[in-house]
């Protein structure tokens, strides 16, 4: 590194014998400034860095030791050597205690000078060195803390789900390092927020933003002035840590998760309840939230509320079986896309299953939303109907809203079993059973190397004339459908399993790779190795 030297003195020919007196080419000089009084050495300091100063003491104006003191204000990492003729030991003391590097007296020795300027510069390394030291953990500091909270929330993540110890010796350490103020044997108190129901037909990233602002309430409301988190979990769970249980009193949590339940169904559009549990030890989280998980899940009929652990048994168990949707006469309405009468037998039902809500339990329902999605995903089959394409934000798996409650359910079937019908109207086409027959025959061997004249074989047809037929009344050759089907089976195989591509290729008909991902590539726009990654990035 190369520095910049500053000579100050009131006599030209010191100033020359420095300059030109000394060989700086063996020196870590970048360039040499000089001044014949303090003020030209202040404007000098003002424009440039100046690592060292090498100044005469006896100026007129302005002392050397005038302008060592104000340099120590306006250039402090400047390192400043006097020179004076005058040996006298008050300009020395002074120097020293205004932190000058060192006093010379002249005549000086130039090695000796050199020897000096070389100090200095080294000390401005070392202080530079120092500072830029401190200058990046200030700002990894300032990181790690804007860090803290989420961090901290992905530490309660993982001990909720196993992938943190629980015993005193690895999580107290955990725990303190993130800047929580507790223990492992600490009590806190937890309360898990459902929300029940949007009560907007929000886009996913609309939900998505509008759960942050449901997240931020609860921070303000419940919260409040006590010391704790708001947790979002991966899994879609909120949950409410209070860190100090005895500053909020049972009376003051009760109240406040009201006026939350209440704030948030007023500005966010949302129904939701609170499950407030007892205050347990922090190594007991997992067991609380879960606890509180199944206490969400047992109740189906009351909403908007706000449930305490101790009322576990408040929500028995059905006795005996409810009533179950005609789901055969669902799929014909479904399959001529009638969708008002649709919605009104969707509207009957549950009008009807209200009345023995005692007799509806979690298991209940899940068979109800499985049912409904086998329903509409037959029907899309059997009229040849792509649901990627009637759903293209996949409504039909929002099962986190629609097993919550009934209410819940019953929305989430009106929403899909509308638009699933409405599809059916704008975009089905009635096929004949020959047709419907190959379809079957075809997504039932997609494995398999299919010709056009073993399908026909299969329905007793002229090769040629089963062609004309298919695409007349599907509107695709039975070689474009075949792909298709493929292509559709492979994208579900990429998505939800972890199963080697060649495999995927292979199930679905193609021993050549090569072949199959380029069909893959024309249908999507991805290979599917691209593809695999792109969808599990954004789940």
């Amino acid at each position: 590194m190369a520095y910049n030297l500053l000579i100050v003195d009131d006599e030209d020919i010191a100033i020359r014998g420095i300059v030109h007196g000394i060989e700086w080419s063996d020196m870590p000089i970048a360039n040499i400034y000089t001044a014949c009084d303090a003020e030209e050495a202040q404007e000098l300091l003002g424009q440039h860095t100046i690592h060292v100063l090498l100044s005469d003491i006896d100026m007129p104006n302005q002392t050397g030791i005038e302008l060592l003191s104000w340099v120590n204000v306006n250039s402090p990492t400047t390192k400043t050597i006097l020179l004076t003729g005058h040996a006298d030991f008050k300009y020395a003391q002074q120097a020293l205690q205004l932190d000058g590097f060192d006093y010379l007296l002249k005549p000086v020795d130039h090695e000796h000078l050199k020897k000096t300027i070389l100090q200095a510069a080294e000390k401005v390394r070392i202080q530079e060195e120092h500072d830029s030291f401190h200058r990046t953990y200030e700002h990894y500091y300032q990181q790690w803390q804007k860090q803290l909270p989420v961090m901290a929330e992905r530490l309660w993540e993982d001990i909720i789900h196993w992938r943190q110890s629980v015993s005193p010796q690895q999580l107290d350490p955990q725990l303190m390092l993130y800047g929580i103020p507790l223990q492992s044997d600490s009590q806190i108190s937890v309360v898990l927020i459902s929300i029940e129901q949007w009560q907007e037909d929000w886009s996913a990233r609309d939900e998505e933003i509008m759960t942050y602002g449901v997240k931020n309430a609860a921070e303000e409301i419940i919260l409040k002035d006590a010391k704790g988190q708001v947790v979002l979990d991966a899994s879609g769970a909120l949950l409410v840590l209070i860190y100090e249980p005895d500053a909020v009193s049972k009376a003051e949590l009760d109240s406040r998760c009201r006026q939350y339940i209440e704030q948030c169904a007023s500005y966010l559009h949302c129904q939701l309840s609170c499950y407030v549990g007892t205050p347990s030890s922090v190594a007991s989280l997992r067991e609380i939230v879960e606890m509180l998980g199944n206490l969400e899940r047992s109740n189906l009929t009351d909403t908007c509320t706000v449930v305490h652990e101790q009322e576990k048994d408040k929500f028995k168990p059905h006795t005996g079986p409810a009533a179950y949707p005609p789901l055969a006469d669902w799929a014909v309405l479904l399959e001529c896309g009638k969708r008002p009468e649709l919605s009104a037998r969707v509207d009957e039902f549950f009008n009807q299953l209200a009345e023995e809500q005692e007799n509806v339990d979690y298991a209940y329902i899940v068979s109800i939303y499985f049912g409904i999605v086998h329903t509409v995903f037959q029907t899309f089959q059997r009229k040849s109907l792509s649901v990627d394409a009637a759903f293209p934000h996949r409504e039909w798996e929002d099962g986190g809203h629609a097993l919550k409650s009934l209410q819940g359910l019953k929305s989430w079937a009106h929403s899909v079993c509308s638009q699933g019908a409405e599809y059916v109207r704008l975009n089905g086409k009635d096929v004949s059973n020959i047709v419907r027959k190959v379809q079957q025959y075809i997504e039932d061997h997609l494995e398999e190397d299919m010709s056009r004249e073993q399908l026909a074989d299969y329905v007793f047809l002229n090769p040629a004339y089963l062609s004309r037929l298919f695409r007349k009344e599907t509107g695709s050759s039975i070689t474009d459908y075949t792909t298709e089907r493929r292509m559709i089976k492979a994208k579900a195989e990429l998505e939800n399993s972890n199963v080697r591509i060649s495999d995927i290729a292979i199930s679905v008909g193609y021993s050549n790779f090569s072949h199959f991902s380029k069909l893959f590539k024309k249908a999507t726009g991805l290979t599917p190795q691209e593809y695999r990654r792109l969808i599990h990035h954004v789940d």
